[in-house]
């Protein structure tokens, strides 16, 4: 489980095909070395005496996962050799939006929860194996270089349960509670899963105020505490009917936070004696969601396939924040106070038709359609010593946006050889949106989505691709209406004319495949973004997000999982990472930056010890990432992660039952976040600057799973 962040901090010109084809070229070129040592490489690894094919499959069969006691089809994906779970990205509707994984060789039917979700509700006795697919062919995946596709039979009832209590370094004790039921229900074959979450983070820090040469105006102790509870209910049914199959899915969630951080205040000195002031910060919201769909499958005549999915979803914010100083503590308070709620809908319906002839030949074709709704209302105000309330009005802070969107897409792979297999597609989308209330505007935009890539499998165990993939962003249907973050003081304006940032991008993957479970994954990658979100000077002279031009993005990627026997009976490293780095024209300096909010380094490593004879395991893992840096139009902030340390061991002495004991961050973990300001803007001089380190403790969780 991963900790989460403290929560008072949130979260041009055109060219033509000639030049994208030329500067395509030329990554390529620059890429050259990479590519020969990867082909090299790729050759060079041995056979296991498989028949080569176009479409690579490693199938692990559940006798593979058995030493390790799974409970459902999630602890047995978390052990696949080389494999990590996506999510899935936040792309329009639902065909550029999936993740990795397969289910009886389709997608989970739902975006809100995820693969993990969905795997989740499945019983590891409904497993019959796991196919790890390098260079899938069908739409199902994705654009995806690696996937697994998970085989299952029907089964009597199953299913499982786990029970967890948490406690941080305050003795604060939360529990997490979750379980899933599988298996045939009035003649449909039916699985659900409830899950119940809470927890605390209680951290302590300092905020400094300082001015531009450094000399204190404001030191703060800071005191934080976070607290949320979150409820999940989710399932889906299926039976064979109308000549097909129909899958229906829901989701329900909830969740209620609310984080608190206050202290006293020391202007203009180091803390000693009395606090000058008191600093008081609230938010509260309240989160509901819901989503259901349904999809139909039905072989056609000639071993065509029709596949009809519609998707809804629907999801309502409701936050409350405040901020109050008294100078001296005390005295009559001045309040910034801030009441919002946002109902985001969504719907989508696709159609797909495809082949598994088993040719040279696999074609597929289909369309999608898709609506979606913001309803933005926002009220911002300030209070004084006295009880006056004076409204303050932001531009766009109560609006609706709607979109209408259409795909059609085709979809061809062909195996040039037993050896090499080329896949090209070609999409088109049109789209209508328009904005009403504080702020109107209606605009048409059409976009062409090709993607071409090219496989090459010298052996079973190896591959390499290289792809040119055009796609288009989601809408951050957020930035269309204003919002203000009262705890630190910033307001961004709403921008009625947002249009979705599109990206070209160029990559060449490599995946080799080796003796006990030895994977070995690396990928480069150049990408061409126009239209990029960053924060401008919208048009009435506010600030907030728009379409800033153009930007390049490059980078690496890299993945492992070897086996370290020879060190320690059952004893296993992975690890992965991605290094990016970016450059793009800043419309307000003029000088060439980062793109905001991109994090140039990630890694996770973790090292495992499973012993079967003795029904336990162990594990030690570490997740880092360098710092996000925001270009805001008046100040820059620079956010940083301290590492977090995971260890856990895990027992399953007791059958099918297991106890797992895990410690996070054992040594404690850091934040902070440095902020200069500018005035007017960035292009001026430095105002000030601001300081904030916070330190959470240890969480202990202990853990107790069940199947049946």
């Amino acid at each position: 489980m991963m900790m989460k962040a403290p929560g008072f901090f949130p979260r041009g010109t055109r060219r033509g095909g000639a030049e994208i084809v030329q500067e395509s070229a030329l990554t390529l070129r620059r890429l050259c070395p990479s590519a020969v040592a990867a082909i090299a490489l790729a050759a060079a690894v041995p056979g296991v005496g498989r028949t080569t094919e176009p479409m690579q499959v490693t199938s692990y069969p559940r006798e593979f996962f058995e030493g390790f006691a799974p409970s459902t089809a999630f602890d047995m994906v978390a052990r696949v050799p080389g494999f990590t779970l996506d999510q899935g990205e936040s792309r329009r509707g639902f065909g550029d939006a999936g993740g990795n994984v397969l289910i009886n060789g389709a997608r989970p039917g739902s975006k809100a929860g995820g693969a993990r979700e969905a795997l989740s509700r499945i019983p590891a006795s409904a497993v019959v194996r796991i196919d790890l697919v390098t260079n899938p062919t069908t739409s199902e995946a994705s654009g995806q270089a690696v996937i697994v596709n998970l085989i299952l039979r029907e089964t009597s009832l199953s299913g499982s349960w786990g029970v967890s209590v948490s406690r941080n370094r305050e003795g604060d004790i939360r529990p997490y509670m979750e379980a899933s039921l599988s298996g045939p229900i009035a003649g449909w074959r039916a699985s659900g899963r409830v899950q119940f979450d809470a927890w605390r983070e209680p951290a302590n820090g300092i905020r400094r105020r300082s001015g531009p040469a450094g000399e204190l105006r404001l030191f703060e102790q800071e005191r934080r505490v976070a607290d949320e509870v979150e409820i999940t209910l989710a399932g889906d049914a299926r039976r064979e009917t109308l000549g097909g199959e129909i899958v229906l899915n829901g989701r329900l969630e909830g969740s209620d936070s609310d984080t608190r951080f206050d202290g006293p205040g020391f202007m203009g000195r180091q803390p000693s004696g009395p606090a000058d002031q008191f600093r008081g910060v609230g938010f509260a919201e309240d989160i509901l969601e819901a989503e259901f769909g349904g999809e139909w499958t039905r072989r056609l005549q000639n071993a065509w396939s029709l596949k009809v999915l519609s998707l809804g979803s629907w999801r309502q914010e409701d936050s409350a924040s405040g901020s109050r100083i008294e100078t001296p503590p005390g005295t009559p308070v001045s309040e910034t106070l801030a009441n919002s709620r946002r109902t985001l809908i969504e719907w989508v319906a696709r159609a797909t038709v495809s082949t598994n002839v088993g040719g040279r030949f696999r074609p597929e074709a289909g369309g999608e359609a898709a609506f979606n709704r913001l309803d933005s209302t926002l009220a911002y105000a300030t209070r004084d010593g006295a009880g006056t309330l004076t409204p303050i009005v932001l531009p766009a802070a109560n609006i609706v946006v709607d979109e209408q969107r259409a795909e059609g897409f085709v979809n061809l792979a062909y195996d040039l050889n037993p050896r090499w297999t080329l896949d090209a597609k070609a999409a088109a989308e049109w789209s209508e949106i328009s904005v009403t209330g504080d702020a109107r505007n209606r605009q048409r935009l059409t976009f062409f989505k090709p993607a071409l890539s090219l496989a090459w499998r010298p052996n079973p165990n190896a591959s390499l691709d290289i792809g040119l993939r055009r796609t288009v962003g989601q809408l951050d249907f957020d930035a269309f209406a204003a919002s203000t973050e009262v705890g630190i003081d910033r307001t961004q304006g709403g921008n009625a004319q947002l249009r979705p940032q599109t990206e070209t991008r160029a990559s060449l993957d490599l995946d080799v495949r080796g003796r006990d479970g030895l994977a070995v994954n690396a990928g480069v990658f150049h990408e061409w973004r126009e239209d990029v979100l960053e924060p401008v000077i919208l048009p009435g002279g506010d600030f907030g997000l728009g379409n800033a031009d153009r930007a390049r993005v490059w980078g690496a990627t890299f993945g492992a999982s070897a086996s370290l026997s020879w060190l320690a009976p059952g004893l296993r490293l992975d690890a992965r990472g991605e290094w990016r780095d970016s450059v793009f024209e800043d419309p307000l300096t003029g000088q060439s930056r980062p793109l905001t909010a991109l994090i140039p380094w990630t890694y996770s490593v973790e090292l495992r010890q499973d012993l079967p004879q003795h029904k336990l395991s162990w594990s030690l893992q570490v997740d880092g990432q360098d710092a996000e840096t925001d270009y805001f139009v008046p100040e820059v902030n620079v956010f940083e992660f301290g590492p977090e340390v995971r260890m856990s061991v895990e027992s399953s002495y007791f059958g099918n039952l297991k106890l797992r004991f895990s410690v996070y961050n054992p040594l404690g973990r850091r934040f902070t976040n440095e902020r200069t300001f500018f005035e007017p803007t960035r292009a001026a001089a430095v105002t000030g600057r601001e300081f904030r380190r916070w330190e959470e403790g240890p969480y202990f969780w202990f853990t107790v799973k069940d199947a049946f």
